[in-house]
């Protein structure tokens, strides 16, 4: 197996990837909701326009998801020990995967417009979980983590991803009501 984490890029390089990533999956939901704002609030069409909506769109996720996993794998490393840098640096590949998946599947909302809340709330946590599932099976092999200690790194990342995007779907149920 190649070992994706060997050759690194640096890491404000990978985080800026990260965070268009995110910006392109959120960019049909925030423009939605741009455009719901400046009509019901009387914001100029130079605010409510696809350029702010990409930008804005990835600021919460992507805060978030720095926030949970630097988090969670200072912990982990605490705990289990092993190369937890390399484990981390491969999660945002990852993520940056799923993503450009959830961005691709998104053009969907052209066709289905009423229904980007729902689709939200259902695939997007389902295919970053995937994603990240998927890699921590890689990760496995790759013996980041000593065997004996992998499991307590996996229920740490998975209940973390999931709680997280179990959060952000709370949050989208909400706000399509409201």
């Amino acid at each position: 197996m190649v070992n994706i984490a060997k050759k690194k890029l640096p890491t404000a390089a990978i985080s800026v990837i990260v965070y268009l990533s995110y910006c392109a999956m959120s960019w049909f939901s925030m423009r939605g909701t741009l455009a719901y704002l400046g009509q019901q609030y009387g914001i100029g069409g130079w605010f409510a326009n696809d350029a702010w909506a990409f930008f804005l769109g990835g600021l919460i996720p992507f805060l978030l998801y720095e926030v949970f996993t630097s988090f969670v794998f200072k912990m982990t490393a605490a705990r289990a020990g092993g190369d937890i840098k390399s484990l981390q640096y491969g999660l945002n590949y990852a993520v940056i995967a799923a993503n450009l998946l959830l961005f691709a599947l998104k053009f969907m909302y052209i066709a289905l417009p009423l229904y980007a809340a729902v689709i939200d709330i259902i695939i997007d946590p389902a295919v970053t979980l995937a994603f990240v599932g998927l890699y921590m099976w890689y990760a496995f092999y790759q013996n980041y983590v000593d065997k004996t200690r992998y499991r307590l790194v996996l229920s740490q990342v998975m209940s973390t991803f999931a709680g997280v995007y179990g959060l952000l779907a709370l949050v989208n149920m909400i706000v399509a009501v409201a």
